[in-house]
């Protein structure tokens, strides 16, 4: 396997697996979105996605297990998790380990942050690095494991050791309830665009938008991409997540949507969630300050053309 991105910390590689995984999936995907289109499957595809990326990934996973901006039973901490497995990003500790990781590396020095954790090498690199590479810290180096409420359940584990494996159950009620079509959209189509577009929305969130706060010291501190706020559940306003990271709150106010934090509000108003921390309860992180506010351009146009006048 090619290396690539090597630093103090460790060493970035090609992973054939993951490369054979991707290619397949995309290809059936392709050709099976392609061979069995109906309307009810897209209808399915777009159902699952949003419930498996903002019920699972963004709330249960995200919010929930990694960040612990709430609380909840086991029961309803384990459905979540399930459904954020079913979005074949990875397990709930496969998912936290690489975000402490991540989180680790990002928080470094710019000239300490491996390109790997980065995003100063363009899109391309950053998404062949999301997609087709391992990392392999070196021997002595940090190595950030996940939270032990997360490696010691059983459930997690379970979960971890299934992996893709959860799709076939899944595919074979699709099957049965609509056919080939639902499959094909409802798993292959949803797994290849959910894949990609989480590491899209991964990179936009980095690299494009305004950042309100800054971390000095910090190599990545995230930007507020609103576009993208509703597709990404309300992920993508990132600088402030950045800065708040254990709020479940992460847009302020109507202007800023927040999928993400609307789910958990109603996950509280039924009960199944508590002690929900939100950016008005929190101060922010050790070192974070506001940016001053850039005039507007068109003020310093019309300031200027009336110095020349």
């Amino acid at each position: 396997m090619a290396e690539t991105g090597n630093t103090r910390w460790g060493t970035a590689r090609l992973d054939g697996g993951k490369v054979l995984r991707w290619s397949l999936l995309h290809v059936g995907a392709l050709v099976g979105g392609t061979c069995f289109f109906s309307w009810s499957a897209v209808a399915v595809f777009a159902g699952m996605t949003a419930v498996t990326m903002c019920l699972g990934v963004s709330v249960g996973l995200h919010r929930g297990l990694i960040h612990r901006a709430f609380r909840a039973s086991a029961p309803v901490e384990r459905a979540l998790a399930l459904l954020g497995t079913l979005a074949g990003l990875g397990g709930p500790i496969a998912m936290s380990r690489m975000h402490d990781l991540r989180d680790f590396h990002q928080n470094q020095p710019e000239a300490d942050c491996p390109p790997y954790f980065g995003y100063r090498e363009g899109f391309t690199r950053a998404m062949a690095y999301a997609l087709f590479h391992t990392w392999h810290p070196r021997s002595g180096a940090a190595d950030v494991p996940a939270a032990p409420h997360v490696t010691q359940d059983v459930f997690f584990r379970g979960l971890e050791r299934a992996g893709l494996w959860l799709q076939v159950p899944l595919a074979l009620a699709l099957y049965a309830l609509g056919g080939a079509p639902w499959v094909a959209w409802g798993i292959l189509v949803r797994l290849a665009l959910t894949q990609d577009g989480f590491w899209c929305v991964h990179y936009v969130s980095h690299v494009e938008g305004e950042q309100p706060y800054e971390l000095p010291g910090c190599a990545e501190q995230g930007r507020n991409a609103g576009w993208l706020a509703l597709l990404s559940m309300g992920e993508s306003w990132h600088n402030t997540h950045h800065v708040y990271p254990a709020s479940a709150q992460m847009g302020l106010g109507w202007r800023q949507p927040d999928p993400g934090w609307w789910a958990v509000r109603g996950l509280a108003a039924l009960r199944l969630v508590h002690d929900v921390k939100s950016l008005a309860h929190l101060p922010p992180r050790p070192g974070a300050r506001t940016r001053r506010p850039e005039p507007h351009r068109t003020r310093r146009l019309c300031v200027l053309a009336l110095r020349r006048a």
